[in-house]
């Protein structure tokens, strides 16, 4: 073992390592406090400039194209009546959809004909399957 001088010095030098290395942890604590805020301002700036490439500029509204900012009204108990009874707008739809749901095919398209028992093929303006008018059957 030292002298008392020696072990003072000692003291001292370990408390002077210390105070420096509890020094050097807070400078680094700040540097790091100090570089998230940043980073976190930064990632705000991307975002918001994102935003603002994602979101286009509202349009004015104007009645010369359906998808111009003009949102169809919801379809009520009227447009329900007037679909059955195939009036307007609604009727349209209604008959639209009864057409596209009938599974007939179009009126346009050619039937092949069927080549009859004794392999002679029947002319084209032979009999037709009845069907009905319009797919509405």
């Amino acid at each position: 073992m030292g002298t008392e001088n020696e072990e003072e010095l000692y003291k001292r030098q370990q408390m002077d390592e210390r105070l420096r290395v509890e020094e050097q942890t807070r400078k680094q604590q700040e540097a790091l406090a100090k570089f998230r805020e940043e980073e976190a301002a930064r990632k705000a700036a991307e975002d918001a400039a994102k935003k603002v490439n994602m979101v286009a500029d509202p349009e004015s509204a104007v009645a010369n194209w359906p998808d111009d900012g003009f949102q169809a009204a919801a379809p009520g108990r009227l447009d329900g009546v007037k679909g059955a009874l195939g009036i307007g707008a609604a009727g349209d739809v209604a008959f639209a959809r009864d057409l596209l749901n009938s599974g007939q095919a179009p009126l346009g398209g050619v039937a092949q004909p069927e080549p009859t028992a004794d392999g002679a093929k029947e002319s084209a303006a032979g009999s037709r399957a009845a069907k009905p008018a319009l797919g509405l059957g």
